[in-house]
């Protein structure tokens, strides 16, 4: 059994492609794939269990970029502050407090959002516009490599890693396995979206796994033609 201080304790990533950062995302789960323990939109912070909290900022301090969806953002401690040098929330609303640490303790924070989403930002932070009527994830991480985001860590929730993922934009996937059961029909999982056909399922394989105490922590990383992306 694995302690703590054993796991992701070299979090070396292959180097980024060209054209899009090398992506990953980082969530925890419980049993029956749930990745909420209330209701959706509500903060998730009592799922994961205080080893879980302590390899999130692990990962996160890896990372030169950091996604996250709006209802994600709208649902974490308004006192969160991921230490990345890009902070990114997708929304085509932009109905935020631009004065919360996420876009304001440093670095350089953006909306993802569309040519036709109207609103405006403030406090510094800038529209970055991918895609005429919706987000065009393909062009928006293009365009955070071009300004130089080399590893971006996705946060979810369900719908932005669904889109990621149906769009073969994810190199790596890190899971914790919290040792609860949630039920419910239509609350979130890891992923949600529209459905793969059969023949196209996403392939990944296992490069890490520990357990400590009832939780489990499991790394993924993509598999493309039988190769190891990256």
């Amino acid at each position: 059994m694995s302690t703590a201080g054993d796991i992701y304790q070299t979090l070396d990533f292959p180097e980024a492609p060209t054209h899009r950062p090398y992506v990953y995302i980082d969530m925890v789960a419980t049993i029956d794939g749930k990745t909420v323990s209330g209701k959706r939109g509500d903060d998730v912070m009592d799922l994961g269990s205080d080893v879980d909290h302590a390899l999130m900022r692990r990962i996160q301090d890896q990372s030169d970029a950091a996604m996250v969806g709006a209802t994600t953002l709208r649902a974490a401690s308004a006192m969160w502050d991921p230490k990345t040098g890009f902070r990114i929330v997708v929304s085509n609303t932009g109905q935020f407090d631009y004065r919360r640490p996420f876009f304001s303790s440093g670095g350089q924070a953006f909306v993802a959002c569309s040519e036709a989403s109207k609103f405006e930002v403030s406090n510094g932070v800038r529209r970055l516009e991918s895609g005429k009527d919706k987000v065009d994830f393909p062009l928006l991480l293009s365009k955070l490599r071009e300004m130089g985001a080399r590893h971006l860590l996705c946060f979810g929730g369900s719908e932005l890693n669904a889109q990621m993922l149906s769009q073969d934009l994810v190199d790596e996937l890190f899971l914790t396995i919290s040792p609860k059961v949630k039920l419910g029909r239509d609350l979130p999982t890891y992923a949600g979206g529209d459905p793969l056909p059969r023949e196209h399922l996403l392939r990944f394989n296992l490069i890490e796994n520990h357990v400590v105490g009832d939780d489990v922590f499991v790394r993924y990383r993509r598999e493309v033609r039988g190769i190891h992306a990256g």
